[in-house]
């Protein structure tokens, strides 16, 4: 019960306050009535406290595992993991401050890492630690401990030759865009889409790496991929350790990371649905939980969303139609009350809601320019709003120019031609 009000109160983008959560499950029938009193803010507060942290890292855990046991895929025999990591922040208690670090400003920065696995679009795992700690190091212990055969799609970031020899020591591969650098200038000069280098680890190499050093002079056998490119965007030089060029072609591996932008879509709804960088919370547990609760309603979400139509792993053609996700975080709770209590009717709510996300559609332009338009069945209000929007703008934009021309008259800005 207490896992389902953290999951409603994330699937409310954590804007509401506890009489709001309490009063939301006792209309969902959630809760006992005790003579139609509902339960108090400090008894809510006394059940979370109870709950442990590591029952909620468990429960990720399955959500992400169900979800692979069902529509996960491999990629020529890789599982296809897309790292990528962003700043949390939280309120600066005492014990905030000495786990996660004094970050930027007047907040306390923890030092997140997600692992978003591309076939079905869950997360396998989110990580949080101190501020000070490199994502690099995050990644080092994870690609330590999963036991699968690991396909990683990084970002310039994680570039270095040192990191290309932490995944040789493992089963795991890695893809990635190689930054600016004298070897991806030598590449591109030679109008070659796929070439096979040998590098000899330098000190510069090893610099940031202390504990490497027995790497030194070592050579590694690494993989440069040209992208194609348009009149808009250049082409892109990739690194890889996959060597085969025949099994895996430059065409399907330029392909593949386009999906890494995949993992910015997740962030996107953590951050602007899910709101999981306004936790104002103080107990350094509760903050956990309510992390914790987003990224699992996110993994509900993925699951509806896979029950109607399964991402691919490489990218959908221009035209396909796409389903709006954030309709089914909106929806997630309707299913999450099926599993805890099966009440008459449920079913046919659930098939209601699938109804409405099959609906609730977009069509797939890759690089479109225009926001992108969710092909919901307007309603009698729309038009009215539309226009009331558009007045808005018009207004703000005649507003503006008043006041530039008025801030100018009155020498409070200066003027262009001064």
């Amino acid at each position: 019960m207490i896992i389902f009000a953290l999951l409603l109160e994330a699937q409310l983008g954590f804007e509401c306050g506890v009489n709001r959560i309490i009063a939301k499950l006792f209309e969902l029938d959630m809760l006992s009535d005790k003579k139609g009193v509902l339960p108090s803010r400090k008894a809510y507060d006394k059940a979370c406290t109870k709950l442990p942290t590591k029952l909620l890292v468990g429960v990720l855990a399955k959500t992400h595992q169900s979800e692979y046991d069902s529509n996960g895929r491999l990629f020529h025999g890789y599982k296809v993991i897309i790292p990528d990591g962003t700043k949390i922040s939280m309120m600066p208690t005492r014990k905030t401050i000495e786990k996660y670090g004094e970050g930027q400003g007047h907040y306390v920065q923890s030092q997140a890492l997600g692992f978003l696995e591309l076939s079905t679009g869950s997360f396998q795992d989110f990580i949080f630690e101190n501020s000070k700690i490199s994502e690099r190091s995050i990644m080092r212990q994870h690609m330590d401990s999963n036991t699968a055969k690991t396909l990683y799609l990084c970002d310039a970031g994680y570039n270095g030759m040192a990191f290309i020899a932490i995944s040789y020591k493992t089963d795991h591969k890695v893809l990635m865009q190689l930054k600016s650098s004298a070897l991806a200038k030598r590449f591109l000069k030679t109008k070659n889409r796929s070439t096979i280098y040998q590098i000899k680890l330098t000190k510069s190499h090893l610099l940031n790496y202390p504990d490497l050093q027995h790497y030194l002079g070592k050579t590694l056998k690494v993989r440069l991929i040209r992208t194609r490119g348009t009149s808009r965007l250049e082409s892109q030089v990739l690194i890889t350790t996959l060597l085969d060029e025949k099994k895996y072609s430059w065409q399907e591996m330029s392909k593949l990371y386009l999906q890494r932008y995949s993992i910015e879509l997740a962030f996107r709804h953590l951050k602007t649905t899910l709101k999981i960088e306004q936790i104002r919370k103080q107990n350094i547990q509760r903050i956990e939980q309510r992390l914790l609760a987003a990224i699992i309603l996110f993994n509900v979400a993925v699951g509806i969303r896979n029950r109607i139509k399964r991402p691919n792993i490489l990218p959908e053609k221009e035209g396909v139609e796409m389903h709006c996700f954030t309709l089914c975080i909106e929806m997630a709770h309707v299913f999450c009350r099926a599993v805890i209590s099966k009440k008459h009717g449920i079913k046919k709510m659930m098939n209601k809601c699938l109804i409405a996300i099959r609906n609730c559609r977009f069509v797939y332009k890759p690089w479109r320019a225009e926001p992108r338009i969710c092909h919901t069945p307007p309603s009698e209000f729309s038009v009215q709003k539309g226009a009331v929007i558009l007045k808005e703008f018009e207004n703000s934009e005649f507003l503006k120019t008043e006041y530039e021309i008025l801030g100018r008259e009155y020498g409070q800005k200066e003027s262009k031609n001064a």
